[in-house]
């Protein structure tokens, strides 16, 4: 009966870090976002909001609004957040590599279509 319980609690917490990391962003781009955080009352409670924000833009792969939600944090509210600055990094890294990905998808695509014409 105790082993039910830990595994119950496990399988809890497992989804509660899943429904976190997965989670939307209230907004539908950055400048709502901001719009949003506004109106909130002290520039901790901003910052906190738009890096909440920011973070799950990047997790739903919108990595330009990410980037100028997190830009907007360091730039007005907290020049010195590591979340913003990391938010910032990741989503840079992950459009590199998309753009590197099209980029060889493209390549194949032409190398294909060259290779033929010869026959």
């Amino acid at each position: 009966m105790r082993r039910n319980h830990i595994y119950v609690i496990f399988f809890c917490v497992l989804a509660v870090m899943v429904a976190g990391c997965a989670q939307k962003p209230e907004s539908t781009d950055s400048k709502q976002a901001i719009s949003n955080a506004q109106k909130l009352q002290d520039v901790q409670a901003q910052a906190q909001y738009l890096v909440k924000e920011a973070n799950a833009f990047l997790n739903s792969q919108q990595f330009d609004q990410a980037i100028n939600t997190a830009k907007y944090v360091l730039a007005n509210l907290d020049k010195n957040s590591k979340e913003a600055q990391s938010i910032i990094e990741q989503a840079q890294t992950k459009l590199k590599a998309l753009a590197e990905q099209k980029v060889d998808e493209a390549a194949s695509s032409v190398k294909n279509a060259l290779g033929g014409l010869g026959q």
